[in-house]
């Protein structure tokens, strides 16, 4: 069956009957309430869940990275000066140039994205989408075995441009859907991860409108072999090397010139390996996350010595881990899991043995599938040896691998933001612990999402096969526009973000000029008669 599969060993290994999954002994010992006091209950953790949850960890981390955001952006403006929110968007609309980082970030921050537009939909799900090219494109791969590429018009404002679908691609070997794509970071090579023993790499090249040819590269020098599943691909940042994570606990590095596997973890984690990423550009260390609810950290320059041990491991987490992402630092990271939680970690703080096996322990004792089940209770417990800075909660995670990162460089990475369950992005503000924005529109689970480089604009591709962009939009916020300002320039209807914006056709002139040029009187009579 095509699914990934659930988290916990312990459930593979000895549960053999999910369907008689059994919580009736989390509610022993618990005191009877009264339907008002559930209700009350329900009320009261609805509030704390939407409004998201905070737990600090390690306080004195947490009080350096909160130090350093605020040295790089500055704190947010208040949203109560409408003046300051219009002067931004129009220097946003003009282009000026700014070359204070910090003055961006702040001028960026007060511009959540708040608005949704619509830029496509396919009948079926997608699992994968991200700005590439800095920006100027987007790509969504979807379970019907096509990548789609989508951009605006070049010559036009992006106030006054939608993405339009510029090129599509049919991949050549695909088991049940596209799992995770990749392009490079020139742009220039792409590559794709399916229910395959391969990792598929094609040479971009949009001037010819023909279809791509791909090369498979095989894990394990045996092709055919199709019950392995890659999960996640990533290029290096010179675009020679790639690496990914496979359902078989392993992680394999590729020469993506030679087309051929270079290196291989076996058993680099217990269970499958969900995601992985380098830690920043040009760096050695490589992030991996998987189903055994551990982060690992491992150095390539160790490997030419034979050592593929990791150099650290952060534990904490009660449940499989879906993913992990750099804070491009070589310093914090983050992870995302099933247990309905996003941890941020130091890369100076590793757990000790006792706090690994205490993870271990955790994600054993689930007994849950998170593809159909919901979360059970006892999952906001704390593990002991837990050594995060702080824990997020405030989005779901269930049916696939809900991916969370950090906001670009451009917000000062301020941010922490991740698909959910409910069909929305969720953003956190790694300031205040909250939930900045709660962007409402998908009606089904929003695997993956991204955040534009230089622009307050997060793209979104959910299950419900649709594909959105969510920008700012001033009316949101309450905030009009003084028209009569002379440093503000009026905006007409091309500019409007309605997703389903259409102007106005005037007919009752179309029809007097029609029947004018029949000979035929054209009274006002007549006119409203029809």
């Amino acid at each position: 069956m095509p699914y990934k599969r659930h988290s916990s060993s312990n459930l593979k290994r000895n549960h053999s009957n999910d369907s008689d999954t059994d919580f009736s002994s989390d509610d022993e010992g618990c005191p009877k309430m009264t339907p008002h006091e559930e209700q009350q209950m329900f009320e009261r953790e609805q509030h704390i869940a939407f409004s998201g949850r905070c737990h600090i960890g390690d306080p004195e981390s947490c009080t350096q990275l909160r130090n350093e955001i605020n040295s790089r952006c500055g704190p947010r403006p208040s949203t109560s000066n409408n003046m300051e929110f219009i002067l931004n968007r129009d220097l946003q609309k003009r282009g000026t140039s700014i070359s204070n980082p910090r003055t961006v970030a702040r001028v960026l921050n007060s511009h959540l994205p708040n608005q949704k537009r619509r830029v496509d939909r396919v009948a079926t799900k997608s699992f994968c989408t991200q700005y590439i090219q800095n920006g100027t494109k987007i790509v969504v791969a979807s379970q019907d075995e096509k990548i789609r590429f989508y951009q605006r018009n070049p010559d036009k404002s992006k106030y006054r441009s939608k993405y339009m679908k510029s090129d599509e691609l049919r991949v050549d070997q695909c088991g049940w859907s596209i799992l995770d794509t990749a392009i490079s970071l020139n742009g220039d090579l792409i590559a794709y991860g399916t229910w395959k023993d391969a990792v598929f790499v094609g040479k971009l090249d949009f001037t010819e409108r023909q279809n791509i040819t791909w090369f498979p590269i095989d894990l394990n020098g045996e092709p055919g072999r199709d019950h392995c599943a890659v999960f996640c691909v990533k290029f290096s940042d010179s675009s020679e090397q790639i690496v990914c994570g496979t359902s078989q606990y392993s992680i394999h590095v590729f020469d993506v010139e030679q087309r051929r596997r270079i290196r291989t973890i076996v058993n680099a984690h217990e269970d499958d390996v969900n995601s992985v990423c380098f830690a920043d550009l040009g760096s050695n260390l490589i992030y991996s996350a998987g189903d055994d609810g551990l982060v690992k950290v491992w150095d390539k320059r160790a490997w030419s010595d034979g050592d593929v041990e990791p150099v650290g491991v952060f534990a904490g987490h009660r449940d499989g881990v879906t993913h992990v992402d750099s804070r491009q630092d070589e310093r914090y990271l983050l992870s995302n899991s099933k247990d309905q939680t996003i941890k941020v970690w130091d890369l100076r703080k590793f757990s000790n043995m006792s706090g690994v096996e205490a993870t271990r322990a955790c994600v054993q004792s689930q007994h849950w599938d998170y593809r159909w089940q919901p979360a059970p209770p006892g999952l906001c417990q704390p593990v002991a040896g837990d050594t995060s800075v702080m824990t997020l909660r405030g989005h779901s995670v269930l049916h696939t691998l809900v991916r969370a990162n950090f906001s670009p460089e451009s917000t000062g990475r301020r941010y922490i933001y991740t698909g959910c369950a409910r069909g929305e992005v969720v953003v956190y503000d790694i300031m205040s612990g909250t939930v900045s924005r709660r962007l409402k529109g998908h009606t089904a689970v929003v695997r993956e999402c991204d955040w534009h480089p230089t622009e307050n604009e997060i793209v979104s591709s959910a299950w419900d096969g649709v594909t959105t962009v969510w920008t700012w939009d001033e009316r949101q916020e309450g905030v009009i526009a003084p028209y009569d300002h002379p440093n503000i320039s009026q905006f007409g209807d091309e500019d409007s973000c309605d997703e389903l914006f259409q102007p106005v056709k005037k007919q009752c002139r179309r029809q007097r000029k029609t029947m004018s040029s029949r000979g035929h009187p054209c009274s006002s009579s007549s006119i409203s008669q029809n």
